[in-house]
């Protein structure tokens, strides 16, 4: 079926047809008429009267194209730009006429030509037929006062040995209206061969419109697949509350990292407004929809608030709300995401806490290094004024004796400043060990009272002590006896002149209580729960009126609970005084007994010179 014009016009009547088989030189469907395009290779020209017609010119479109050797895309694409062209020109002018031509610069044309009448039907036409120039490569379209003519082109694949003369003429054709009986069965014939055609062409079609849902169901499928993964991933977040709102902020999806923050299941909060996890006075305030104004308009809200889960508790939420918007770019809802961030709080809390707790600590060390310098260095003042002197050979023997006095003293001072400071460290580093047995305390405190009654009467403070049957305890009584003397020594350092300083021991139940009660500066109640931390003191200035480093208290507190036991200090502020307690357990075990079941290691006491 698919042969040149020249195989269908010789199959026809001669006696009925005109003939041009000269290139250039073909007449047109009429003697009064003048071919389309001249100096060009016409291989069809054809009438354009009937829907038959269109049909025809398709298949001669095809078939000219095929000999031309243009690929099987772009035949389709001529061939049904050649039929909707001249669609379009019959639609509004049923007389009409066509030619497929070959150019010498190597384009196969098909030019259409039809009379239209009114500026109006022209305008239209030619923007109709406009619209075809997607599918080729060239398209042209001449307005003439009495007739339209629109030529599409596409350039032929020619090569050296194929010049456009090689393409053989056709055979024109037209009926002159007196048609026999042998005209009527050719006529028939040709409208059969069309029909047949228009069939090809249609289960050409449909194959292709099979083959368009095909690959239009492939798509589906992708789709729901995509779709399956992305409900897979969102459902498979759940450190991430994330969900859909409409417009107005009422939720249209949900998921289970959504369930697990907030605590609503899916079939619970669909529906609802996002103002159910707001605090009530947030939403009283209206910040649920302010978020969302926010969100419209500048394309992204994220703040951090405090969220409401569905058993009405509270936490600290990163917030996140995002609009979604349709193709056209209006709104069309929002997405939002919500994340639990009361852990990572907590978090940040603790490490603000510990780093201010570190910067405390570290003025504290800063400070004690000046008080340190400052301490070591008065005595050590003192005792290198009287060595000069001594060594001058300038004082009497009462002058020498002072000296000596003056020198003994300052030296005590930095061996006991010493021995603080080597305690300290051995507290630190957990090297402090109690050489532990059985003892009365009566001695100890002997011991320690005696030490420091010269230096309370220098002062004027009366040092008193009273105590009565309290029993034997486990305990190291160096260690001990550096507990008792530590708080007289405190209390006599800051009690004036004229005060007292008391000290009475007594047994309450299983325990021993050790009391040190003054008459002194007394504490401020600010300071009171830090008076047993290392390096404290009311006034750390080097100008303060009373010496030492702040490490007495701390040691004590250290030692007594070694011992089993606990201190604590009262004090009803400045000027009132201040009482310190030291509470012990008594020994309750024979000596024998606690010797075998709980053997005690014994590190012997090193002097603060050895170390």
């Amino acid at each position: 079926m698919r042969q040149s014009g020249l195989h269908f016009a010789s199959s026809l009547n001669r006696e009925s047809c005109r003939w041009s088989v000269e290139p250039g030189r073909a007449t047109w469907l009429n003697p009064n008429t003048s071919p389309i395009s001249g100096g060009n290779v016409t291989l069809t020209r054809l009438p354009l009267r009937r829907q038959q017609d269109l049909v025809w010119l398709r298949r001669e479109t095809r078939s000219a194209a095929e000999q031309c050797g243009l690929d099987h895309r772009s035949v389709q694409s001529l061939s049904a730009a050649s039929y909707e062209a001249a669609r379009l020109l019959c639609a509004e002018a049923p007389n009409g006429g066509a030619e497929i031509t070959v150019t010498p610069s190597g384009q196969l044309q098909i030019s259409i030509r039809t009379s239209v009448n009114g500026a109006v039907d022209r305008q239209a036409v030619s923007h109709s037929v406009a619209a075809l120039a997607n599918a080729l490569q060239r398209i042209s379209i001449e307005d003439s006062s009495d007739s339209l003519l629109v030529t599409l082109s596409v350039r032929v694949p020619l090569d050296s040995t194929r010049p456009v003369q090689a393409f053989h003429p056709a055979a024109i054709v037209e009926f002159d209206g007196s048609g026999t009986a042998g005209e009527l069965v050719e006529e028939n014939a040709r409208l059969r061969r069309a029909v047949v055609e228009l069939q090809d062409e249609l289960t050409e079609t449909n194959r292709g419109v099979v083959a368009f849902y095909a690959e239009l169901d492939s798509h589906v499928e992708r789709l729901r697949q995509a779709e399956e993964r992305l409900r897979i991933l969102f459902d498979s977040v759940h450190d991430y509350a994330i969900c859909s709102l409409d417009l107005d902020g009422n939720v249209t999806s949900w998921n289970r990292g959504a369930e697990r923050v907030f605590g609503f299941a899916a079939d619970a909060i669909i529906g609802r407004n996002i103002g159910v996890f707001y605090p009530p006075d947030q939403r009283e305030a209206n910040l649920p929809a302010q978020h969302l104004l926010v969100a419209r308009d500048d394309g992204r809200f994220e703040c951090e608030s405090r969220g409401v889960r569905h058993d009405e508790s509270r936490f600290d939420a990163l917030v996140l709300l995002m609009p979604m918007r349709a193709s056209d770019g209006s709104p069309r809802g929002f997405s939002l995401m919500v994340q639990d961030i009361t852990e990572r709080k907590r978090l940040e809390d603790s490490l603000r806490t510990r780093a201010e707790d570190l910067a405390a600590a570290n003025r504290a060390k800063e400070d004690f290094l000046a008080t340190l310098s400052h301490e070591l260095r008065t005595p050590l003042n003192a005792m290198l004024g009287w060595t000069r002197l001594l060594r001058m050979g300038k004082l009497d023997a009462a002058g020498k004796v002072r000296a000596l006095e003056t020198i003994e003293r300052n030296a005590y001072v930095q061996e006991q400043l010493i021995a603080d400071i080597l305690d300290v460290s051995r507290i630190v580093t957990g090297r402090l060990r109690l050489n532990l047995r059985p003892i009365d305390l009566a001695p100890v405190l002997d011991a320690a009272i005696e030490t420091l009654q010269p230096s309370a009467a220098a002062k004027g403070v009366e040092l008193s002590c009273a105590w009565g049957p309290a029993g034997r305890i486990l305990g190291d009584p160096d260690r001990l006896q550096q507990v008792i003397w530590n708080l007289l020594s405190n209390a006599i350092k800051f009690t004036p002149a004229g005060g007292r300083v008391s000290v009475t021991v007594e047994r309450i139940g299983t325990s021993v209580l050790i009391s040190v009660k003054d008459t002194g500066e007394g504490i401020n109640p600010a300071l009171l729960p830090f008076v047993f931390d290392r390096f404290t003191q009311g006034d750390s200035s080097v100008t303060r009126a009373h010496g030492g480093l702040g490490l007495g208290l701390s040691i004590v507190r250290h030692l007594v609970e070694l011992h089993g036991g606990k201190v604590s200090a009262t004090s009803d502020g400045p000027g009132q005084g201040s009482t310190f307690l030291v509470t012990l357990p008594l020994r309750t075990i024979p000596v024998e007994e606690r010797e075998e079941k709980h053997p005690v290691h014994v590190e012997p006491r090193q002097s603060a010179a050895a170390e």
